[in-house]
């Protein structure tokens, strides 16, 4: 995956706050020097950004749509080349970029830390945002006697147990390309939900410049479509393909989780190893992207609404998808012997409910 194999070189914070009660920009406080983290507070921090973008819950691939002069994206061009002075005071543009996003008197301040490095196989130049909202908690504190207390601190940020922050990433994919074409943008917000307007649009599109992929939809009917396909052609008793469909509906209907991947299909619904790594190749072999895809189902409604069970001689057995694990029971069951002695496979049916209509 893109976020594998971190490595973090230059960081800087500034503070950004919100706006005073007439909805004037109050002026961000500029770091001033580069963050000197020790390699545990550097390992713990690749740990956050690796745990978020890594996971399909949150962490979206975006389309940058401002690449112009003074755009986030162009800012990043420039501080992955900057020395570290020049890297200290044009970062301060960040800060100001993001206050400037912050229309609003109910968005909070916080701390926007501002990094360099790299990440992928072979590895790619990255640069990196992160808004982050501090929060209260206790350390623990060893006394000089050997006894230990507890000290408050108000100002805690990016601990693990803390959702409050949102990641922005600019992943450089080949230099030689003019921005946008030669990076790519991913973002990470906690508040993303299945509909996408409730993500943060001050900080994906005000501040970073991206906006949601176009081709969701296109991309969410894919791998429908794909993953039913694999689902058909593999080898595995009727009744076990039956959960496989279910699960795919599940997944895509019911699971509030804003995005599709294929990794999270497979670990939540294949439990056969070897299952999971063939779905795996079926996929990247079908050219689909093994990232998280904002979950668009508006390609998909439709074939989404009802699960169909074909059998010969054009019977056909149609039943509401969110009402068939729990209204309808198919078993298979040995059928009447013919006169050859052969023994055919039928298929029992059990409807949770009497009839109450027949045409």
């Amino acid at each position: 995956m893109i976020f594998e194999n971190l490595t973090i070189d230059r960081i800087i914070t500034h503070e950004v706050f919100k706006r005073d009660n007439d909805r004037n920009i109050v002026p961000p406080a500029y770091g001033t020097t580069l963050v000197a983290l020790d390699p545990h507070g550097v390992e713990a921090l690749c740990s956050r950004i690796m745990d978020a973008m890594g996971k399909a819950s949150r962490a979206l691939e975006m389309t940058i749509v401002d690449s112009g002069p003074g755009s986030m994206c162009a800012l990043a061009d420039q501080l992955v080349d900057f020395d570290d002075p020049l890297f200290i005071t044009r970062s301060a543009n960040a800060a100001n970029k993001l206050a400037t996003a912050q229309t609003s008197r109910g968005l909070p301040g916080g701390i926007l830390v501002v990094f360099t490095g790299t990440a992928g196989h072979p590895a790619k130049r990255i640069v990196g945002l992160i808004k982050a909202e501090t929060h209260s908690g206790f350390t623990r504190q060893t006394e000089a006697d050997g006894s230990i207390s507890l000290r408050y601190l108000n100002d805690l940020l990016l601990t693990p147990q803390t959702k409050l922050y949102k990641i922005g990433l600019f992943v450089e994919i080949d230099p030689a390309l003019e921005v946008p074409g030669g990076w790519k943008a991913f973002i990470y917000d906690d508040n993303i939900s299945v509909n996408k307007l409730t993500a943060a649009q001050y900080f994906y599109e005000g501040f970073l410049g991206c906006t949601f992929p176009e081709t969701s939809a296109r991309r969410t009917r894919e791998f429908h479509d794909h993953t039913k396909e694999f689902i058909r052609g593999i080898d595995l008793p009727e009744e076990q393909k039956l959960d496989l469909y279910n699960a795919l509906v599940t997944y895509l209907k019911v699971d509030q989780t804003p995005t599709v991947q294929t990794s999270t299909f497979a670990q939540t619904y294949l439990a056969d190893p070897v299952l999971r790594d063939a779905y795996t190749e079926f996929m990247t072999a079908r050219d689909f992207p093994d990232t998280a895809i904002h979950k668009d189902l508006a390609d998909v409604t439709s074939v989404l609404r009802y699960r169909k069970v074909g059998f010969s001689n054009e019977i056909k057995l149609i039943v509401p998808a969110d009402k068939f694990e729990s209204m309808i029971r198919l078993q298979t069951v040995d059928g009447d012997e013919d006169e050859h002695g052969h023994i055919p496979v039928w298929t029992q049916i059990t409807v949770k409910d009497r009839i109450r209509t027949q045409e």
